[in-house]
């Protein structure tokens, strides 16, 4: 039995070493009540164990996925969940089910290796009736334990500390133009500038899809320049543009991120027409909005990233103004880095 287990163990570390990552899978565990409690006291522990493994990382190299099945597909065997594995393609299946009785619980949670066909371990935990989340926690000890001690994967990479309140100025030009509707076919976009702040409370923020996310709230400062499109009447276009952007940047490794950006809009648009018989005519109006953007950032420096922004503006005139304006744009950050 020893042998058979340091030969388990054995295949599991290089298997897990030539695939680059151990992907665990945590199949649904199966619920039995026998305590006569109401239903509203009915327990998930699929879920529960999934939180106490760190829902993502367990280990250096291991992934823990949680697979969802119905009820009625729980695997409650060895050839259930081998076959499981097998019509699903998951390595490594974590399966097994949890008894309540009146007085106390009992759980036995099994690992089955796909390639070798057999349970490499099986990890076992009971409590009293009064302890449900004690035997989670001791469920969850012993499959890090095992996984950690046993394989020798190791502990999780220490968590990074966000940066915190964290300034960043993007300067920024590009192009604009009307879309759609008689503005485009009275308008055309010439140049933007823009001048913006930036305020991230925190660095990484938050996780989405493992990647490292934050939240930043700005300031923009923009002048427009357009003017007639070919055979009307000359005019100029200019247009002032405050917006007061949220911003939702993913960082996606190697120095790229991708982010999306939401927040209202005041613009102040002042067209100056020239008049063959008559004195130049300007006309200036004040309308609100909503400003869209899509991001991309390419950090050079810890100081330094570049930007490319996809910017929508919307203006709510009676006949609505939307434009378009692809720009670049230079961020310069102070504090915590880019």
């Amino acid at each position: 039995m020893a042998w058979n287990r340091a030969a388990a163990m054995f295949f599991l570390f290089l298997a897990a070493a030539a695939a680059g990552a151990m992907e665990i899978f945590l199949a649904p565990i199966a619920y039995q009540d026998d305590s006569g409690a109401s239903a509203a006291e009915t327990k998930r522990p699929q879920e529960d164990l999934f939180k106490r493994l760190g829902g993502a990382v367990i280990a250096t190299g291991v992934n823990l996925h949680s697979v969802q099945a119905s009820q009625d597909s729980l695997p409650r065997s060895f050839l259930e969940a081998a076959r499981l594995c097998e019509s699903q393609g998951y390595p490594y299946l974590l399966y097994g089910f949890v008894k309540r009785t009146e007085y106390s619980y009992y759980a036995e949670v099994k690992l089955l290796e796909r390639e070798r066909k057999e349970v490499s371990a099986a990890f076992i935990a009971s409590d009293d009736e009064g302890h449900y989340e004690r035997l989670i926690d001791d469920l969850a000890a012993k499959v890090t334990g095992y996984i950690r001690t046993d394989l020798g994967m190791g502990p999780p990479p220490p968590v990074e500390r966000p940066a915190r309140n964290i300034l960043v100025l993007p300067v920024s030009v590009g192009y604009w133009t009307p879309t759609g509707g008689n503005w485009s076919q009275a308008m055309a976009g010439l140049v933007s500038a823009d001048l913006s702040l930036r305020f991230i409370p925190a660095k990484p923020l938050f996780h989405l899809w493992l990647r490292p996310s934050y939240l930043a709230i700005g300031l923009d400062l923009e002048y427009a320049l357009g003017t007639n499109q070919p055979g009307l009447e000359s005019f100029y276009f200019h247009a002032a543009k405050v917006r007061i952007p949220v911003e939702a940047m993913m960082d996606l490794g190697g120095g790229h991120r991708l982010g999306l950006g939401l927040g209202p809009l005041l613009e102040i648009d002042t067209m100056v027409q020239s008049q063959q018989y008559a004195s130049t005519a300007v006309q200036t109006t004040i309308v609100p909005g909503a400003a869209f953007s899509i991001l991309y950032q390419y950090v050079l420096s810890s100081s330094v990233s570049l930007g490319l922004t996809n910017m929508f503006d919307l203006a709510f005139y009676s006949k609505p103004l939307l434009t378009y304006s692809p720009r670049l744009s230079v961020n310069i950050w102070l504090g915590g880095g880019s």
